[in-house]
């Protein structure tokens, strides 16, 4: 991946939409080996996806609450259980394995403290291989999605 390749990535972070002739002209390069680039990039992995950020408030999902979450008992099916569990539930938007304590940290994305309420003692505390649940409410999100920069 040379320089060009981390422009392209980082104009298409800022706007996965933006025209290819747009696209090139902003990294100096013709369309058509911009637009090979793009394809090599997604090609090889680089780019898993394009997809679209949504504002919390629209959608009713403001009420933000970081979850910290241990198990029973750490075995394999005990992970892949839960790790399923996480991956079928919309609430949980990000879920990820720690080293250490706590087992997982998750990001639960609901519409209020009365609908995270519902879903903590419904789902969460439901879950047979869950030991404690540690949850904390984000009062303001500071800094997310933050494009990779060009070097240089």
């Amino acid at each position: 991946m040379d320089t060009v390749d981390r422009e392209i990535l980082y104009h298409l972070q800022v706007d996965g939409r933006l025209p290819n002739n747009e696209l090139a002209d902003l990294v100096g390069l013709s369309p058509s080996p911009c637009h090979r680039r793009v394809r090599l990039l997604e090609s090889s992995g680089v780019i898993q996806r394009f997809t679209a950020v949504l504002d919390p408030q629209l959608i009713g999902r403001s009420y933000e609450v970081l979850v910290w979450v241990t198990l029973r008992e750490v075995t394999r099916t005990a992970m892949t259980a839960i790790e399923e569990q996480f991956q079928s539930l919309e609430e949980i938007t990000e879920a990820s394995r720690m080293m250490g304590q706590p087992d997982y940290l998750i990001r639960v994305c609901v519409a209020d403290a009365a609908a995270y309420e519902t879903f903590y003692v419904d789902v969460l505390a439901a879950l047979p291989q869950v030991q404690t649940l540690t949850s904390m409410t984000t009062m303001k999100t500071i800094k997310r999605h933050q494009p990779l920069r060009p070097a240089g």
